[in-house]
């Protein structure tokens, strides 16, 4: 990471070392300009300055600089009536009570959106799929072992066993009251 004495171009302190160099080419740029123009020639001044205006050739504070003094020798001149304003492209104005530097820090901060890959659908896809037959599995353990006293598919046999042996004992042990019964009242008679 560069040092940030190294992010100062022309007075300006820049935020991003991209910045500094893009204000270190526009300090070029001007130094190779004002080598070359004639402060005394206002048409000279008025080509140069609305070129790079209507061009956009500067961004920076740096280029701002230059061509706010360009502009103000054409108005001290005043050959020239009509000077075109230095346009502004950059945004200052704070949004929603934050600073530019937090937007800055959350727009940096969030993660882009990844679409999932058909691999990734697929697998997630086989995951819940198997998790619910795990689901389905204990259940059915579960009924079976909860469920013995209802009938079921692993022990309605033996449950309809033990109903038809349960009623025979009823009914045998009925037919043997009924037989004593029979006795002690053939004999009283």
């Amino acid at each position: 990471m560069a040092d940030k004495k190294e992010w100062i171009v022309g007075g300006f302190q820049f935020g991003t070392e991209n910045d500094a160099k893009i204000a270190k080419a526009e300090r070029g740029r001007i130094e190779h300009l004002e080598g070359k123009l004639d402060y005394d020639n206002p048409q000279m001044l008025e080509a140069v300055y609305k070129k790079a205006v209507n061009n956009r050739v500067f961004q920076t504070p740096v280029g701002y600089a230059f061509l706010k003094r360009l502009q103000d020798s054409l108005r001290e001149n005043g050959s020239i009536e009509d000077i075109p304003n230095i346009p502004v492209y950059g945004v200052y104005s704070l949004r929603e009570g934050a600073a530019p530097t937090i937007e800055r820090i959350k727009v940096s901060q969030k993660k882009p959106k990844v679409k999932p890959t058909k691999e990734a659908i697929s697998i997630w896809a086989s995951l819940t799929f198997n998790v619910v037959l795990l689901l389905l599995v204990v259940g059915m353990y579960v009924i079976a072992i909860t469920g013995s006293k209802n009938p079921n598919i692993l022990n309605y046999e033996k449950v309809i066993q033990n109903r038809y042996s349960q009623w025979e004992k009823d009914l045998s042990d009925r037919e043997r009251v009924i037989r004593e019964k029979e006795k002690e009242l053939l004999i009283n008679e």
